[in-house]
């Protein structure tokens, strides 16, 4: 494969101010073959471009790409080079400008070290809408996150 591909349609829910929430599976398949699966409930705030850069950033597709790079930092399973690679290889996957996907990459790497430390130890209860869970995914999510009724109770 000479370009990783998006595998799913991108369906969104408003949730907070900034943020919103996966209303299924997304995922993404990189140039290597691995498939990376943003989960259904998975809170995102898509790709968060400081105010200052975003008329330089027009017209690049980044919401997609910032779903998966928001998932890996939250799992915090693979080393912050690699998931910053892997948003400048999906920018890439989405037709975006070299120069502009060049552009997303250099901020993530100046200023999302501070993000990815955050998310040490892994998803996290807020990194999913609990509250629009019916009881069965409330339940799975519940025992793989190893987490109290009470922290999750709507």
């Amino acid at each position: 494969m000479t370009k990783g591909q998006f595998l799913d349609p991108l369906i969104l829910r408003a949730y907070a101010k900034g943020e919103w929430v996966l209303m299924t599976d997304f995922r993404y398949q990189s140039i290597d073959g691995t498939i990376y699966t943003a989960p259904k409930w998975f809170v995102t705030d898509l790709a968060s471009t400081p105010w200052i850069v975003t008329p330089l950033l027009m017209g690049i597709e980044d919401r997609a790409c910032g779903v998966i790079h928001d998932l890996l930092y939250c799992q915090n399973e693979v080393p912050r080079e690699v998931c910053d690679a892997l948003f400048f290889e999906m920018l890439l996957a989405m037709d975006a400008d070299k120069r502009r996907a060049g552009l997303m990459y250099a901020g993530l790497r100046v200023g999302g070290g501070s993000r990815y430390k955050a998310c040490s130890g892994g998803m996290k209860v807020e990194d999913l809408a609990f509250e629009l869970m019916p009881d069965n995914d409330r339940a799975y999510w519940t025992g793989r996150l190893s987490v109290t009724h009470e922290a999750v109770a709507v």
